[in-house]
């Protein structure tokens, strides 16, 4: 209960603090996260975790950790021959002897990033924890559920009222679409992505099944005392799709689709009943609905008018990558240092000169660019495999609560998965931290025994 209290705590001050985007803002999470894992792991040592998940672990790590120590030019050159040649223009510009440097091209950057980073990890650690000790919930749903429906009400506000503040800040960005609390509206997308599976499996999966003939499961549903709780999440899941649409985020609304889609597939195939497909048609008809009485212009014509994802690309995001596929060719086994990626692209950026990339909008290359080729696919693809495992552990798990928590992490994983090929949502702390604690609770399910209820080692 702790472990759940604390971590829930910490997720909704970073939500609400622009999606502790500011140091200042996350820091209260970094702490609360710190010491409540010296708590725990004091007094019950560390939640057993099987040995691919400690190397991943341990190389996220030591990495960045190498990257921070200052090197002779020559083990610089034999590690990383772009950062020894970057090294000795920046010295010979300045007049200055070659020395020891670091990987890091901007090693106060790396050091920040890398406590974000231990942050995370202790969340997903935590998560394991908190699922493995018996009688006691993660209050991961909840949670979501809860700042889900605070943020999506928040953002229909402002899109419907074009009231654009967060608290009392006036929005400077994205002041005709629904941000939230957060100041961009795809990081908005981010957390509904992230909520919307979770709510759409406990709709899907808790529908009562009884063996009768058909006509009789349809009036056992429409009669079962389940309805009024079905219509209830139906509305609440109506409510954040409207919200993720108002928030007009393209790439937000495709990784939902395809979460979406990974649940609906994983609750057809436990189920086998067609009644799914009626409900999935009436919660998305909800806000489609709605949408189309207050207007789709607005959203339609962001869509028109930048011409679609495919335009989107070519004039926005392509240019960026073709400039971090260059910076990513120049350091390919170690990075530039991680959170460094704003830093050493300007020794690459050849687009839009007149302004900073602060991101690479695609957290696959942000990553390579940051930590190497290796480690990104390393990351990437353990996520992408746990997803995998634990939507095939849906299948076999025995308690419905468990089964609604695995359906809803193996979505909402493909969901950020799928939005982070153009966006970069790991990168913002708020969402990063409930990424890692789903990615957590996933992992939790993964290892326990699908009928026994225990815990597999």
């Amino acid at each position: 209960m702790r472990i759940g209290i604390v971590l829930s705590l910490a997720a909704v001050v970073s939500v609400l603090a622009f999606g502790g985007v500011e140091t200042i803002g996350f820091a209260p999470a970094q702490v609360a996260v710190a010491l409540l894992a010296v708590a725990e792991f004091w007094r019950r040592g560390w939640p057993p975790v099987g040995w691919p998940t400690r190397i991943v672990l341990a190389v996220l790590l030591l990495v960045p950790l190498l990257q921070l120590v200052p090197l002779p030019d020559s083990a610089i050159a034999s590690l990383s021959p772009g950062r020894a040649n970057l090294g000795h223009d920046i010295f010979v510009s300045l007049d200055l002897p070659v020395s020891r440097y670091t990987i890091s091209v901007n090693p106060y950057e790396t050091q920040m990033a890398l406590l974000r980073l231990i942050c995370y990890l202790l969340v997903f650690l935590l998560a394991i924890r908190s699922y493995r000790l018996r009688g006691r919930q993660t209050g991961l749903m909840t949670m979501l559920l809860g700042v889900g429906l605070f943020e999506a009400i928040y953002g229909v506000v402002q899109y419907l009222t074009g009231w654009q503040y967060i608290f009392t800040y006036a929005k400077r960005f994205y002041t005709n679409d629904a941000t939230g609390t957060y100041i961009n509206h795809n990081h908005f997308a981010g957390l509904l992505e992230m909520a919307l599976p979770f709510l759409l499996a406990g709709i899907l999966l808790r529908i009562p099944s009884h063996r009768r003939d058909t006509r009789s499961r349809w009036v056992e549903a429409i009669v079962s005392p389940w309805t009024s709780h079905l219509l209830r999440d139906i509305v609440l899941f109506a409510l954040m799709a409207l919200a993720l649409l108002f928030s007009r985020s393209r790439m937000g609304i495709a990784g939902a689709l395809t979460g979406l889609l990974v649940v609906a597939v994983i609750s057809y195939l436990y189920t086998r009943r067609g009644l799914i497909l009626a409900v999935v048609f009436l919660a998305l008809a909800i806000p489609a609905a709605y949408s189309a009485w207050v207007g789709l212009g607005p959203i339609v014509e962001r869509f028109d008018r930048e011409g679609g994802v495919a335009e989107m690309l070519e004039q926005d995001r392509l240019p960026i990558w073709r400039d971090t596929r260059r910076l990513i060719g120049d350091h390919p086994w170690l990075g530039t240092g991680l959170g460094s990626y704003r830093w050493a692209i300007f020794h690459d950026q050849s687009h839009a000169l007149h302004s900073q990339y602060e991101h690479a909008h695609n957290d696959y290359m942000e990553f390579a660019a940051d930590v190497g080729i290796p480690v990104s696919v390393l990351l990437f693809g353990s996520l992408w495999i746990l997803a995998g495992r634990v939507g095939r552990r849906a299948l076999q798990l025995e308690h419905s609560h468990d089964r609604v928590l695995a359906t809803g992490c193996a979505g909402a994983m493909a969901a950020i998965l799928t939005h982070e090929i153009v966006d970069f949502n790991l990168q913002i702390p708020a969402n990063a931290l409930l990424f890692a604690w789903i990615a957590g609770s996933a992992a939790a399910l993964v290892q326990k025994s699908p009928h026994t209820g225990e815990h597999s080692l």
